[in-house]
């Protein structure tokens, strides 16, 4: 498949989204929809919940799906001609974030926590249905980025930036799954027979709602697993835009850019995987300490590593070839 021209016009890129998947193409416009609403209450509903406005979740959430969603139709784009594997993966991710969606938006809307929340039956069962629901997102993420994997793509600085961009996806968005896990002292009253109001927290050595930075409200006091679930869910976005600005620079050999993509996905993986230890280790985003430091070394180097040994293997096919 040809890459798309340049700046298309926003009727083109809506044609473009319609025919590949009406459903994928209509979640979009929904999250953006969600998103324009959710700000509104921003402004018209004072309520606070663990220490933020009560919509300020819901509308950085249908942002972010907004984006997936026109990165998912993106990548399916280079799977065109798979008519129907098409369809019934922009079913499955569009269905996922409907009902993620559903559920955050509710529970927002009853003041009350969607993620974590357990205190009735009622919260039980949302938080379980967002939990399945997440599971069988992650689960279709794999299978588009093995079809991914297998398939022919011309341009092999973005095809790397694409792969790798979803992986390092599918990485941050099993960052959930450490979140979701019950904590010590969330297991120590059900062994003592009471029934904890809460299951999982983002933060690790604290609990949620304390000093966070502005906006986004990740712990500057305990480890915050939500840097490393943003980051990492956001490579799809950001590696394959990389990819896109390399091939703009004129003068810039295919085995460079081609290097240079790779070793910022080793550097893009290595920071997202860096920043979960550092959450695990109940350190704060703001405050990293030899081990810390000593970690992010290491990714720089293997980056280093990385850049080089593409870099050379370069040479010696092209020496072979010769």
């Amino acid at each position: 498949m040809s890459t798309p021209s340049a700046f298309p016009s926003p009727s083109e890129l809506w044609r473009r989204a319609w025919s590949l998947s009406p459903i994928l193409a209509v979640s979009t416009v929904l999250m953006l929809v969600g998103a324009v609403c959710t700000s509104a209450g921003l402004v018209l509903d004072s309520r606070q919940l663990v220490g933020e406005p009560i919509w300020l979740k819901p509308t950085k959430f249908y942002v972010s799906l907004a984006i997936y969603d026109a990165t998912i139709l993106y990548l399916l784009s280079f799977l065109s001609e798979r008519s129907r594997f098409v369809r019934v993966v922009a079913t499955i991710l569009s269905a996922c974030g409907g009902i993620e969606m559903v559920a955050i938006t509710l529970q927002a809307a009853r003041g009350v926590r969607s993620h974590f929340n357990v205190a009735t039956a009622f919260d039980q069962a949302i938080f379980m249905t967002m939990g399945i629901t997440i599971m069988v997102l992650w689960v279709t993420m794999l299978v588009l980025a093995v079809a991914l994997l297998r398939a022919k793509l011309k341009d092999p600085p973005l095809a790397s930036a694409l792969r790798v961009g979803l992986v390092v996806g599918i990485v941050g968005a099993g960052m959930g799954f450490f979140m979701s896990s019950p904590r010590a002292e969330q297991v120590a009253l059900m062994k003592a027979g009471q029934k904890p109001m809460e299951a999982g927290s983002h933060t690790f050595g604290g609990k949620d709602g304390g000093p966070g930075l502005p906006l986004v409200g990740w712990s500057t006091r305990a480890g915050d697993m939500r840097p490393a679930h943003f980051l990492g869910l956001h490579g799809m976005q950001v590696l394959p835009l990389l990819a896109g600005l390399l091939a703009r620079r004129r003068g810039r050999s295919e085995a460079l850019r081609l290097a240079l993509v790779r070793a910022s996905g080793v550097a893009y993986l290595g920071l997202t995987l860096a920043l979960a230890v550092q959450a695990l280790r109940g350190l704060p985003i703001l405050h990293w300490d030899a081990t810390g430091t000593a970690t992010l070394a290491l990714v720089v180097l293997a980056s280093l590593v990385t850049f080089a040994a593409s870099l050379a293997r370069k040479r010696q096919l092209a020496i072979a070839a010769a």
